[in-house]
């Protein structure tokens, strides 16, 4: 039995487990009733800075979200049997996380608040390799990008191309709200110049 153990280590060659968490967690309970009149103080103090704004016809919206990432991939190759020719690779991405969208007059006064979450695969992968070749199987980088108020600042000194086409940011714009992991080909992200 430990020959068999000892032979499966030595076969093992990669195995990577990550977790990455954005944004504060968020909870329904929480959640501001829109048929009482609450100020857009009471729910900063509540929910902090939101991470995407835009302006609407009849005021403003605001989204917070939370992701929980989980990544992890396992390769086997047979180099420790001197045959380092096969590499065997598997991979998967699990997403878990809340969004809060809520919506204000020009009054600064909540008209709406909803929530939404999700805990569902995010993908995966596997790969036979001929030679010792390594690939990603799994990738969530362009989940893990930074959040966008970590890019508020740096937005005022962007090149003039994109600052022309500000009112069109998916982040701090006018023309609507973007969820993180919206592909690029759709929506308001065609609409950027880079």
């Amino acid at each position: 039995m430990r020959v068999a153990a000892l032979l499966l280590a030595a076969l093992l060659t990669g195995c990577t487990q990550w977790y990455y968490e954005l944004g504060e967690q968020l909870d329904e309970s929480r959640l501001p009733s829109a048929s009482t009149e609450v100020p857009l103080q009471a729910v900063l103090d509540q929910f902090g800075p939101p991470l995407r704004i835009t302006a609407t016809n009849s005021g403003y919206a605001m989204a917070w979200e939370h992701w929980w990432i989980r990544e992890q991939s396992v390769g086997f190759n047979l180099g420790a049997l001197g045959a380092d020719f096969l590499s065997v690779d598997y991979g998967e991405l699990h997403l878990r996380g809340a969004y809060v969208l809520m919506t204000f007059d020009r009054d600064h006064l909540l008209t709406s608040a909803n929530y939404s979450e999700w805990n569902s695969r995010g993908g995966g992968g596997q790969s036979i390799q001929p030679f010792a070749e390594i690939v990603d199987v799994v990738d969530s980088d362009d989940i893990r990008v930074e959040l966008p108020q970590h890019e508020w600042g740096g937005d005022l000194l962007a090149p003039i191309t994109k600052t022309i086409n500000r009112q069109s940011s998916t982040t701090t714009g006018q023309s609507g709200l973007e969820q993180r992991a919206t592909p690029v080909d759709i929506g308001q992200r065609s609409l950027e110049l880079d």
